[in-house]
């Protein structure tokens, strides 16, 4: 009453390779244990199996323990198939022990397929060396063996190039190891110069540079425009540039003006006027 499994009784003829710790099985679950198997001494030959199952599981009257094929690598197992009688079996009573008849059968059913595939895979397999035999003619042998004579020539001239050129491209590496340190060590310039140059490109794309070089020509046009006119005189800024008549008539003007003031300066009474009783002399 301790323990958590009951023990069952089974009187078998055959158990067809059924071993202790052999798998017993409810509806597909282990629920037990083979746990003895001994010769019953009466000379008939039959076998008595202990198994041992779990408590939780009562077995109906009737029930019947049916060895059969657990697989083919892990061998036999008993099978319990609920009875439908009424009451159950206890502790230490005997089922009725059964081999399956179809036992044969059902090595055949897993064997069958694997016969199958190996039939197939030995079609597939002669069908190959049929292949590999047509493959391997002696056209084709030729062609491997001139094939490896090229390998084996361009390998030399390989071998030969490295020879010579090995100072040259030991050089190389070390240049452009130093170019890689060069570039590692200035990573952070380089990284700075790129946003800056990111940050350039993204204002020039921004701005209105096709309008400003628009505005730009449009300018130019006038300027050339209004040089063109000064130069041949048109207007009056080109009239003042290119006639010296201008000149001349302030030139004179000027040097009557000076003329004036000298005279204003030796006979300011001719020109000023004024009396201190406002009398105003003639």
């Amino acid at each position: 009453m301790f323990t958590s499994t009951a023990t069952y009784n089974i009187i078998y003829t055959e158990i067809s390779g059924l071993k202790e710790s052999s798998p017993v099985e409810i509806n597909g679950y282990q629920a037990g244990i083979v746990q003895d198997i001994k010769f019953i001494n009466d000379g008939t030959g039959r076998l008595a199996v202990s198994v041992s199952v779990d408590k939780d599981f009562d077995l109906p009257v009737g029930t019947t323990a049916e060895i059969t094929t657990a697989s083919l690598i892990a061998g036999m197992k008993i099978v319990l198939n609920m009875g439908n009688g009424n009451g159950i079996y206890h502790n230490h009573d005997t089922i009725q022990g059964i081999l399956a008849t179809s036992i044969i059968d059902r090595l055949s059913d897993q064997l069958s397929p694997v016969e199958g595939n190996i039939t197939h895979m030995i079609i597939k397999l002669d069908s190959l060396i049929t292949r590999i035999h047509d493959v391997f003619s002696p056209q084709f042998s030729s062609d491997i063996k001139a094939s490896l004579d090229n390998v084996n020539g361009i390998t030399a001239d390989l071998r030969e190039i490295s020879d010579k050129e090995k100072e040259a491209l030991m050089a190389s590496i070390n240049d452009l190891n130093k170019f890689t340190s060069m570039l590692s060590a200035n990573s952070s310039s380089i990284d700075a110069t790129l946003k800056n140059l990111a940050s350039i490109s993204d204002t020039v794309a921004s701005s209105d540079l096709a309008g400003a070089l628009g505005s730009l020509r449009s300018s130019l046009v006038s300027a050339d425009s209004i040089l063109s006119g000064l130069s041949t005189g048109n207007g009056t800024a080109g009239k003042l540039m290119t006639d010296d008549s201008l000149y001349s008539n302030l030139n004179n003007s000027l040097n009557s003006l000076d003329l004036l003031l000298q005279d204003m300066k030796a006979n300011p009474k001719k020109y000023v006027h004024f009396s201190l009783f406002g009398k105003k002399d003639q």
